[in-house]
């Protein structure tokens, strides 16, 4: 949900700028909710360098340099592809830290997978390395796209230690 005062994505900003770092989000299922709340903070400017969605194949290989090849052979739903999305961002924005995600929100039916709905991965990018979780979330489309940008976030913070 974005929020008059985010207290995590200022949180994020804090940190960034302590760093003298730089955020850039790659999206495709939170569908730009990551960048929209990591926005919502005055001041973004100095932190914040980019956010894409990246829905299609296409979308990822222009805005990633992600080979569509290599999705169809790991899955868009998969470590290997959402960390390449990440790390084709950081390189391609020229950040510190990049945040990727890419997940099934549903509805059931809507699409064949043998991957439950509000089944995600999330991918962050890091000077010290790189980090990869997996989820399912519970919920509707938009309750999962929420929860993995509140996780993607989250997740972003703890590897910004202070």
């Amino acid at each position: 949900m974005l929020l008059e005062d985010d207290a995590l994505a200022r949180a994020i900003g804090v940190a960034l700028i302590a760093r003298g770092a730089t955020v850039a989000v790659a999206e495709t299922t939170a569908g730009g909710l990551i960048a929209a709340r990591l926005l919502s903070v005055a001041g973004a400017s100095a932190w914040f360098e980019r956010g894409v969605v990246c829905y299609s194949a296409k979308a990822k290989r222009d805005l990633t340099g992600v080979d569509p090849e290599f999705l169809k052979a790991h899955g868009a739903v998969s470590r290997e592809s959402v960390l390449a999305l990440a790390e084709g961002l950081r390189r391609i924005a020229h950040v510190e830290y990049a945040v990727a995600e890419s997940g099934i929100a549903g509805p059931p039916g809507v699409r064949r997978s043998p991957k439950p709905v509000g089944s995600v991965v999330i991918a962050v990018v890091t000077p010290e390395g790189s980090f990869v979780e997996e989820h399912v979330f519970p919920g509707s489309r938009v309750q999962v796209m929420e929860a993995i940008a509140e996780r993607a976030l989250a997740m972003l913070l703890d590897l910004l230690p202070l």
